[in-house]
């Protein structure tokens, strides 16, 4: 799939769309984007945890509890996070297939640099061995998201991603 998808135009409706990748790959910004284009609600970790600290498992399970509700109803939902935890990409998965909801991954394929350059211009930044870490871990885990029972999988480059946000 190409930028059109990431950008809502392909999306199966409803659904709900997994954003992948790095502290400071976009996420936000192509959830954001993802959102106006479809009127789809962004449930953010980053959002949930709403003190600028590192997102605890607290902030995921209220994230989760939202898309469960949201699911039950029927309502597409875009989810920001990194998902660099396979448990958490698993959880998107089983409770909006649980509702019948197809998972489109919109895993962003950004160089680490982009990240760390990202990171210090934003207002929570993330220490950049998390950024490193984190780019590390979705780096292995980019070539099995294809057999994890996604509907679909977009893969965004930098370039996709500047096309999509341009």
């Amino acid at each position: 799939m190409d930028t059109d998808a990431a950008g809502g135009d392909l999306l199966p409706m409803p659904c709900v769309v997994l954003m992948v990748g790095p502290s400071g790959a976009g996420k936000s910004s192509v959830a954001q984007r993802i959102a106006a284009r479809t009127g789809m609600a962004v449930l953010s970790y980053d959002s949930e945890q709403g003190d600028g600290t590192t997102v605890q498992q607290a902030a995921v399970d209220r994230a989760h509890a939202r898309l469960q509700h949201r699911c039950a109803a029927g309502l597409s939902s875009v989810v920001d996070g990194t998902h660099r935890q396979p448990d958490r990409r698993a959880a998107v998965r089983a409770i909006s297939t649980t509702h019948g909801l197809p998972v489109v991954a919109v895993a962003l394929r950004v160089s680490l640099r982009t990240c760390l350059a990202n990171q210090h211009r934003r207002d929570r930044h993330v220490p950049d061995e998390h950024v490193r870490s984190q780019h590390a871990a979705l780096a292995t885990a980019m070539p099995g998201l294809l057999d994890k029972g996604y509907h679909a999988v977009v893969v965004l480059t930098e370039h996709g991603i500047a096309h999509l946000l341009g």
